[in-house]
């Protein structure tokens, strides 16, 4: 899986890129055993996804509000909430994880018919 670079994740989680990075790239069994993995996996009646996983372990990572997502035309846009709709932050959309801001996909791909 293609993931942005320790340098680009600095941009939004500053010196904890490289943990981001790591995060990015660890199997759900490794998800799944660090503290917010668990707690995550924990609070769900059912098993979370992996990418909930992961982003949940990510949005402890920095300074966030939550993940949270939209859907559009394109399918499912996962993000973590950076307070504002247009301030960069961590996106998973049609399968990769990129620096970007929220606002923009649902521009761009909203599924109203307007």
């Amino acid at each position: 899986m293609r993931t942005p670079s320790i340098k680009t994740l600095s941009s939004i989680f500053g010196d904890k890129a490289k943990e981001a990075k790591e995060l990015l790239t660890m199997s759900r069994l490794d998800l799944l055993e660090t503290p917010e993995g668990e707690r995550r996996d924990k609070e769900c009646y059912h098993s979370p996804s992996t990418a909930d996983l992961r982003l949940s372990c990510l949005n402890e990572l920095g300074d966030f509000h939550g993940v949270e997502g939209f859907s559009t035309k394109k399918g499912l846009c996962l993000y973590l909430n950076a307070g504002d709709t247009y301030t960069p932050t961590l996106v998973l959309f049609q399968g990769r994880y990129k620096v970007s801001c929220w606002g923009d996909i649902a521009e761009k791909f909203s599924s109203s018919k307007e």
